[in-house]
């Protein structure tokens, strides 16, 4: 009995353990357009996100990116814009986004997310490196809310 004992015992350190060394911080955004946005955040590795908008991600207190939500019926302009003013690094989507990613001069790298199936859509700007802005885009997860 008391190796049983013993034995539960380590596998429930183990799994506290294991399920301790991922976590997320989640805000759920009511925008202009209406909809409910919910952002999660991988918060490993001494990542944050604050609840005010425009948010920011930082690490370790030091400001990352930087997101602020726009109309979804803007997204084509602001891509047209990057496509023309700026260079396309990555595009792609999900279940959720449909995003595009380019640098303009080589000087800001900015990820524009249309939020599937809402009238919303999002700017994501890091002044920094890109780098550092995909590190932060790879963190986040979208997803409409009801």
């Amino acid at each position: 009995m008391k190796r049983f004992i013993m034995g539960i015992t380590i596998i429930g350190v183990m799994l506290a353990t294991i399920t301790g060394c991922a976590t997320n911080k989640s805000y759920t955004y009511t925008v202009e357009t209406g909809d409910k946005i919910k952002i999660t955040l991988n918060t490993t590795d001494g990542y944050d996100i604050t609840s005010d908008l425009p948010f920011t991600i930082s690490k370790d207190g030091n400001d990352l990116s930087q997101g602020q939500f726009i109309q979804g019926s803007y997204y084509d302009q602001y891509v047209e814009a990057a496509n023309t003013q700026g260079t396309i690094i990555d595009q792609g989507s999900n279940d959720t986004i449909e995003y595009v990613f380019y640098s303009y001069n080589d000087q800001e790298y900015n990820y524009i997310i249309k939020i599937k199936n809402s009238n919303t859509a999002l700017l994501l700007g890091n002044p920094n490196s890109q780098e550092e802005a995909e590190t932060c885009f790879k963190l986040l997860s979208f997803s409409l809310e009801n």
